[in-house]
């Protein structure tokens, strides 16, 4: 298998402006869909809400039962489960339809996993089958049989279904014939709802892989093997998989041969959906987190261009008129502007800083350019940072700028069609330890210093070895001028010099040098005439010696 994986870490609390939020009394984890011009959610306090786009105001809600699945917008109608035995129909406004209960002795169902639905009919999966409904809510057959099984959601087909039963991936058809069943080595299907594109079908499972299988056939295409379980339900889009692992990543491969496009790394487990959208006038995929963010993801490199937050675990996205749109376990509905966001890429959060220059780096999108990047640190004034295509940069003196203990650092993008509007505004929060002591700099020149020649010198952090960056040197009592990592002179004249480097959270360094004169080093010199001293001596030592021993014969 190839692999290319490109491993991005975002760990900052990023927000693009906050358009509205909507607080229900249950987790909503479910992915929202659009229904009659609504976004509608469902929330595990039993209800499903038809919320305005454009401001998050509620048009309709209806009672459904606790703990409702996936909704599924079709035929000019909300589809949905609850996981407690019921399927439910909604029509305009939220209005009910029909609901039935399969938790009921002639049915033995205790616990819905999820529909699917074709033109013709719904199929459920449940504890005791797989079940067959007409779009009145009449169940028609149940075309398989369990005895209390975990069951994954299903996909439907023309005239089939597809769905997991613990480590099986199982084809039936609408009479209940079985064309297929597919077998893990390990592991079993769970909450990957398989996704059925053209001839193939994709599925997630918790031997850490996601699974690409001949939907004809059973057969396997390929599977792609992350460092956990894979329990997402893959986005399939324009020859790409896109999916999540409790590792922590989100995963592009190619649809065809499952070669790793890329892994871009958040925090926590990725057990939502991908949704596919724009960021800032980029492509991106989006996706939610069990670390409480979301993050906008550029498609072609696998760049994490910006990560929202929430409070709790989020679940899967909707991208919808210039917002994305997600629930969250802290039981609120979120919608973000992707007209333009930053992200902070460093510090990350909770960092322990020193007196050290802290150097605070990060990403920007913009819809309409024009972009400028703008901090702040706690509630002072807004500065505009350093921008550049790749990021942005801004230094903060910890001494200057920094309270001791908590400090947050925050940014927003202002551009040519407006600025970001807070209170929620990208933010990182760290901890400054105003006691830590000063570092110390490690000074080395080469080569050695000759009048009218170039030398570099180099200035390293003595903490890790590591190259400075924006420090000040002077020689004697000349200027100081700046310089990253190194700096390379001339001096004019032989002699003894004094070099002094400053640099914020660093003891002053000062080295002494030597400048020799061009031509031959005087030093070579007075090696040359030693050298001749010594062989004279020898000479005339051993002459003398022949002498003495000549007279004594």
């Amino acid at each position: 298998m190839r692999h290319a994986l490109l491993l991005l870490l975002v760990l900052a609390v990023s927000n693009a402006s906050l358009v509205w939020e909507f607080t229900s009394d249950g987790a909503v984890s479910s992915k929202p869909v659009i229904y009659q011009g609504a976004v509608a959610v469902a929330s595990d306090d039993g209800i499903v809400y038809g919320l305005d786009p454009a401001t998050g105001v509620r048009r309709w809600q209806t009672a459904v039962g606790k703990r409702p699945n996936e909704l599924i917008s079709a035929d000019n109608a909300i589809y949905l489960s609850t996981s407690s035995g019921k399927v439910v129909k909604l029509g305009a406004n939220g209005a009910k339809q029909w609901e039935t209960n399969l938790n009921v002795s002639a049915y033995n169902v205790s616990r819905i996993y999820g529909i699917a639905v074709n033109a013709r009919e719904l199929f459920v999966t449940a504890n005791s089958g797989v079940f067959i409904m007409e779009k009145d809510g009449t169940v028609r057959s149940k075309i398989a049989a369990f005895n209390d099984s975990v069951l994954s959601p299903p996909a439907a087909g023309a005239d089939y279904v597809i769905y997991g039963s613990g480590g099986q991936l199982i084809r039936q058809s609408e009479t209940g014939q079985t064309p297929w069943k597919a077998q893990l080595d390990e592991g079993s299907f769970w909450l990957s709802r398989p996704t059925i594109e053209g001839t193939v079908v994709y599925a997630g499972a918790l031997d850490d892989k996601m699974h690409a299988f001949f939907t004809a056939t059973g057969g396997d295409v390929w599977a792609v093997r992350t460092r956990n379980w894979v329990v997402g339900t893959p986005l399939v889009q324009a020859g790409v998989v896109y999916f999540g692992s409790n590792d922590g990543s989100i995963y592009a491969v190619d649809s065809g041969d499952g070669f790793v496009r890329w892994a871009a790394r958040t925090q926590l487990a990725v057990q939502t959906q991908p949704e596919s959208g724009l960021m800032g006038g980029r492509t991106v995929v989006f996706a939610g987190g069990t670390d409480k963010s979301i993050y906008a993801i550029e498609t072609e490199t696998g760049e994490i261009v910006w990560k929202g937050s929430s409070t709790a675990s989020v679940g899967s996205p909707l991208f919808y008129q210039n917002k994305v749109i997600f629930g969250s376990d802290d039981g609120k509905v979120y919608a973000y502007s992707t007209e333009r966001a930053c992200s902070i890429t460093s510090p990350p959060e909770g960092a322990i800083t020193g007196l050290k220059e802290l150097v605070v780096t990060g990403k920007h999108v913009s819809e309409a350019g024009g972009a400028t990047v703008l901090v702040q640190v706690n509630s002072g004034e807004w500065m505009q940072a350093n921008t550049t295509d790749d990021g942005w940069i801004f230094y903060i003196n910890p001494k200057a700028m920094l309270a001791p203990g908590l400090n947050v650092i925050s940014c927003q993008v202002a551009d040519a069609g407006g600025s970001e509007s807070g209170p929620a505004y990208t933010s990182v929060s760290i901890n400054h330890d105003s006691a830590a002591p000063l570092s110390d700099l490690v000074l080395a020149v080469s080569p050695e210093p000759i009048e009218g020649r170039n030398f570099t010198v180099y200035v390293n952090d003595g903490d890790d070895g590591s190259t400075v960056d924006r420090f000040n040197i002077s020689f004697g009592d000349g200027a100081a001028i700046m310089s990253d990592k190194n700096y390379t002179t001339s001096i004019a004249s032989p002699g003894e010099y004094v070099i002094t480097v400053k640099k914020i959270g660093f003891n002053d360094a000062t080295m002494k040098i030597n400048v020799n004169a061009s031509g031959v080093n005087p030093l070579y010199i007075a090696a040359g005439v030693l050298l001749i001293i010594i062989l004279v001596w020898q000479v005339w030592t051993r002459f003398l010696r022949q002498k003495f021993a000549a007279r004594k014969k």
